[in-house]
């Protein structure tokens, strides 16, 4: 069984207010990433996320940093269209004190995603290459082909997110993503959103995946559940393994 990292998303439309610092401290046993979601923000200024990297950094300094602009192709509110999205990942790619970026996976543009992953990665961050299906849960096959492809950027993590109708759509994840685990060198994450995929999120570690994305309070994503509940349902299959 692989060990799970839990992060927590968290998407502040201002500074990172002060409930949001008591909050975060107060769940820090449970807490190993925080991302820090961007694309709700009404404008995106270089200086403001380095703000937010400072006050996150001053609240949990010894938790690692995600930052996450998810496109509205992906189910985010991000309205940038594909060139000012890749132009955008560069700039926050010479930003200091954050340790992890989010990069959306589309195959049409597999060779400018390399180029992207090999440049944060020079720029010392690691990356968590996903793609998100909001809509259903693709065949189990076109799972695993997707992870293969993905690998091959050399992304550190390999992240999927797909909508189940039923429960077979939940199987089909979860073994993709076992098989993907014992099948790349990359740490590989498989979500299956809403409740009906919560032991997705639970169980993440029995099927090889490495992280686990909670909340604080409101779902930033279908099925998430808080941080400090997750950690207890982790620790769980962890003691017993």
């Amino acid at each position: 069984m692989t060990q799970v990292e839990i992060a927590v998303t968290i998407a502040p439309e201002a500074d990172i207010t002060q409930k949001l610092q008591m909050e975060l401290i107060e769940a820090q046993a449970a807490i190993d990433i925080i991302e820090l979601r961007i694309d709700q923000r009404q404008t995106i200024e270089i200086a403001e996320i380095e703000t937010l990297i400072a006050a996150l950094q001053k609240s949990l300094p010894k938790v690692k940093l995600l930052i996450t602009y998810r496109t509205a192709s992906q189910g985010g509110n991000g309205n940038k269209a594909q060139e000012s999205y890749y132009a955008l990942l560069q700039e926050l790619m010479q930003v200091q004190g954050y340790d992890m970026i989010d990069i959306e996976w589309e195959e049409a543009y597999k060779e400018k995603i390399t180029e992207l992953v090999a440049e944060a990665q020079a720029a010392g961050l690691e990356v968590v290459l996903s793609q998100h299906d909001f809509e259903e849960t693709p065949a189990i096959e076109q799972l695993k082909f997707t992870y293969f492809k993905m690998s091959k950027t050399e992304a550190d993590y390999l992240k999927l997110a797909v909508m189940p109708k039923d429960p077979e759509d939940v199987t089909y994840l979860l073994d993709a993503l076992y098989v993907s685990s014992q099948s790349v060198k990359m740490k590989v994450v498989g979500i299956s959103m809403s409740h009906l995929g919560l032991v997705s999120r639970t169980a993440q570690g029995v099927f090889g995946g490495s992280i686990s994305y909670g909340c604080l309070g409101e779902p930033q994503a279908p099925g998430q559940i808080h941080v400090t509940k997750l950690k207890e349902i982790l620790t769980l299959y962890e003691s017993n393994k």
